[in-house]
């Protein structure tokens, strides 16, 4: 395993480096405690990951004393420098360099709405700059969007060099910041909280962001599964003892949908014996609004965000019956709430307005509700709690629409710059942790706008069965979910897709993840049950997927560029490495002129020998590892068609090579 530095973190205290004053340093396994004299505690904890030489850490600040502690400033809680394979600083030549020349590094876009979420493409040319390549000497910047974690720019971060590679990510569920500098023989990775300038009252402790760090030697595909896998192994809660060992399978439910609608829907996934996990209630289903509300585009339902009171019109019976059907039905029921963000004319606010931070009184704008409150944290929790119990919920889906920011900086005095994020983040980890001890089958559904508040430390405590609002649309384009399964999969072992309401089985293929939801069933508006063809297509792709699922979990070969182009297509390997199978996802889009491609497949034994299997058809063939690594033949005769091949091992050795 790499030896990291002891010091690898940096701060000023009243501006002098935190390192240069006077402290007591005791130490305990991988703990380091370091004491002032005026009563200011650092904590310093280490975790190690030897089996994926990755290493974790995290720091706590406290004030012992009896008066407000001295300033903390530039407090970068990641500040480590380590060796890299060496590089030259950039020279003018009528010839690009090759890849071994410089240090590539690869920062995924976060949530924009488009097919490239969390994907970053190396070569993309800016200004006639490389902003993706480092040569000795340069640095680049990044940093959250309006305190959101993964807006703009995900907090993941993967460099790469000459076979050798440094992955890793931030753990700040708010507004972080970045600087990866290059030297010669070495690299600088720094990492903090935006913007903090602070003292500490006296009692106060307070954590600040985690960093996890890994380090590899091979492909940067081979860097990227051995994230993968380390994520899943330990710091994912899906596959632990007594939690649910695989991602859901949701039928979608608008929440505004009326009872009667519902529970109609309810007995034709039983009648039908759809293959169902979980009946997914959305947002809708709160506040006092009297209007009909089928779908999300009617009724005035965003206006009682904040108002968690069952709605009356929609709902009689409170959802009571609704609940127990989905127990009769054999299925787990998964909940839609937004405690954060609080609409101003809500009963809440005027009750507790002590609770929020508030910038307009318009009846319409919206409040943050202020997790580092204890007040306001209790409320919070206890309505939860109340809303769990009360339905037998088994999959809590919190959502997050509003960039937090600048309500958090309205509230932080000259010297208590980044104490109100810090507090509102370290509340919403709190909450989660609190709720996954009092409920042990509980899942967290981690929606911000789709996947805006992905991070190291949301992967611990949740999953993002909806990772982009890009599949809202109900006729969304199939290219979304195909790049989507690879960007964001490359990150996340565990991440949910939605397939729209179109029955297709091309579209509904191109959103095979770790986790489904199907939304045939979500608008009033629409029927469900009436088609008995419909329902029989419905059934097999179910079928089919709950068959691929856990596939999805293993190591990931992209197979083609990530692209919005309509006249490409689009692969994806899947190995599961220790049955020594997979499968192989080929979709020809919908412009393609091409009707046969050749793909190189990857991680098969080259002198095995494999069966390969058209899910489609059931015709098979046989090749060695080394003829699939080399050359994998695929015909696809019509477009905008999807085809799935299965593979599993067949022999120990074959000589014929």
């Amino acid at each position: 395993m790499i030896s990291f530095p002891e010091k690898c973190f940096s701060l000023l205290y009243n501006d002098r480096n935190f390192f240069d004053t006077d402290s007591e340093i005791s130490r305990n396994g991988d703990t380091t405690v370091y004491r002032m004299a005026d009563g200011f505690v650092l904590t310093h904890e280490k975790t190690e990951y030897p089996d994926f030489d990755a290493i974790e850490w995290v720091n706590r600040l406290q004030n012992t004393g009896g008066t407000p502690s001295g300033i903390i400033s530039e407090l970068w809680d990641c500040d480590l420098t380590l060796p890299f394979p060496h590089v030259e600083k950039a020279k003018a030549s009528a010839w690009l360099p090759t890849k071994d020349r410089f240090t590539t590094v690869l920062a995924p876009n976060g949530s924009t709405w488009s097919p490239f979420e969390f994907f970053c493409n190396p070569d993309t040319v800016a200004e006639a700059k490389y902003p993706y390549r480092l040569f000795a000497g340069q640095s680049a910047k990044f940093s959250a969007s309006g305190g959101r974690s993964s807006e703009n720019q995900a907090p993941f971060f993967h460099l790469h060099q000459a076979g050798k590679g440094i992955i890793f990510a931030i753990g700040w569920t708010g507004q972080w910041n970045c600087e990866i500098s290059r030297e010669e023989e070495s690299v600088r990775i720094r990492t903090k909280i935006e913007d903090t300038h602070f003292r500490l009252y006296p009692g106060e402790t307070i954590r600040t962001s985690s960093v996890v760090i890994m380090t590899y030697e091979g492909s940067m595909i081979d860097g990227q599964n051995q994230w993968r896998r380390m994520v899943k192994n330990h710091f994912s809660l899906i596959g632990q003892p007594g939690r649910e060992q695989q991602m859901p399978l949701c039928a979608g439910i608008w929440g505004g949908m009326n009872t009667e609608a519902i529970l109609d829907r309810i007995e034709t996934i039983k009648k039908e014996k759809l293959p169902y996990e979980y009946l997914w209630i959305d947002a809708g289903w709160y506040g006092m609004d009297d209007k009909p509300c089928p779908d999300e585009f009617e009724g005035d339902w965003a206006s009682y965000t904040g108002d968690w009171r069952i709605n009356p019109t929609h709902h009689p019976d409170g959802l009571c019956d609704v609940a127990a059907a989905v127990k009769e039905a054999g299925l787990k029921l998964l909940l839609w709430v937004e405690p954060e963000r609080v609409i101003f004319n809500t009963p809440i606010v005027s009750e507790h307005e002590d609770w929020f931070t508030i910038f307009s009184r318009n009846p319409h704008s919206q409040c943050l509700l202020n997790l580092g409150k204890e007040e306001a944290w209790q409320y919070c929790y206890q309505t939860l709690c109340d809303l769990i119990e009360r339905f037998d919920v088994r999959c809590y889906r919190q959502d997050f629409n509003m960039s937090p920011l600048p309500y958090w900086r309205k509230n932080d005095a000259e010297d208590r710059q980044g104490i109100a994020e810090i507090k509102h983040i370290t509340g919403l980890y709190h909450l989660w942790d609190a709720l996954l001890e009092r409920f042990p089958h509980l899942i967290i559904d981690n929606c911000a706008s789709g996947g805006r508040r992905i991070d190291i430390e949301t992967l611990r405590r949740s999953v993002p069965l909806w990772r982009s609002d890009a599949q809202c649309p109900a006729n969304f384009p199939a290219y979304i979910p195909q790049s989507h399964n690879v960007s964001f999969s490359a990150w996340l072992p565990y991440n949910g897709d939605g397939c729209g309401r179109m029955v297709d089985t091309y579209r509904i293929r191109s959103a095979y993840a770790g986790g489904l939801t199907t939304n045939f069933s979500y608008s009033e508006r629409d029927s469900f049950g009436d088609d008995p063809d419909m329902l029989r297509w419905l059934k097999d792709r179910l079928h089919e997927y709950i068959r691929l699922r856990p596939y999805f979990y293993e190591d990931m070969i992209p197979l083609t560029e990530i692209s919005d182009r309509e006249d490409v297509w689009s692969a994806v390997q899947f190995h599961r490495r220790d049955k020594e199978d997979g499968i192989v996802e080929v979709f020809r889009r919908k412009q393609s002129p091409y009707e046969s491609a050749v793909f190189s497949l990857g991680e098969l034994e080259e002198t095995a020998l494999y069966r390969f299997t058209d899910l489609d058809t059931g015709a098979a063939v046989e090749m060695t590892g080394a003829e699939a690594c080399r050359a994998f033949p695929v015909s696809v005769p019509t477009k905008e068609t999807a085809v799935i091949y299965t593979y599993t091992r067949v022999s120990q050795q074959h000589t014929n090579v």
